[in-house]
């Protein structure tokens, strides 16, 4: 079940955010601040996104900062929706964009990259298809869920679940729980200290690589 289902099913309108954007050299860089203390729950949408990289931070701010290149950077945005003390991530295009009828020109390579930065000990949970996820920091519960993107965790807790199809998982942390499987791949180093931090790792073709840090 896709982790924005309570949000549309309760047909709610969530206010729309535009952020502002400049031109670096042929790439539009898009940035964004948003100060809200009160969130607990962000919704990461990473299906537009080739690399997305998550840390966290002390402070009480969500920050986004989005780099875009291809032939409609111009047209793309990222959206943030807001229900209570949730907070919808994700990027598309200006509402009065056309898309094109062409086939080809509609399936151009647009290459899109996030880098964000969460308060520390928030439940945040990203999903998509083919991006590199890469997360570092301390979250109450990291979820990820990919189809043939691959994912590394770096020195994450508390709680980390992650779940993808054809690609593969990184783990590199001193010490832990690990619950790691994949159904048709392998799983690398499965002798890992024992910890405070849970790691549930679950793939189904890929690979999964256990890595002990100092």
């Amino acid at each position: 079940m896709c982790p924005l289902s309570s949000f549309k099913c309760k047909g709610l309108v969530f206010p729309f955010v535009s952020l502002f954007f400049f031109s670096v050299s042929s790439q539009k860089v898009l940035k964004k601040t948003l100060v809200d203390s009160h969130v607990s729950r962000i919704v990461i949408d990473v299906k537009n996104c080739y690399q997305v990289n998550l840390e966290t931070t002390s402070s009480d701010e969500l920050r986004i900062n989005a780099s875009m290149e291809g032939e409609y950077s111009t047209d793309l945005v990222v959206n943030l929706e807001t229900e209570g003390k949730s907070i919808l991530v994700s990027t598309g295009f200006h509402p009065n964009f056309i898309f094109p009828n062409d086939k080809l020109s509609a399936h151009k390579v647009i290459s899109i990259a996030l880098h964000i930065e969460v308060p520390e000990y928030k439940e945040v949970v990203v999903y998509g298809t083919n991006s590199h996820v890469e997360a570092k920091g301390d979250y109450r519960k990291l979820t990820v869920r990919l189809s043939d993107g691959d994912c590394k965790i770096v020195d994450v807790g508390e709680t980390v679940d992650v779940t993808t199809q054809k690609g593969d998982i990184w783990l590199s942390t001193a010490s832990g729980v690990v619950e790691a499987a994949s159904d048709y791949g392998k799983v690398f180093n499965k002798d890992f200290p024992k910890g405070d931090k849970h790691y549930m790792l679950q793939s189904k073709e890929g690979n999964i690589y256990l890595n002990k840090t100092k």
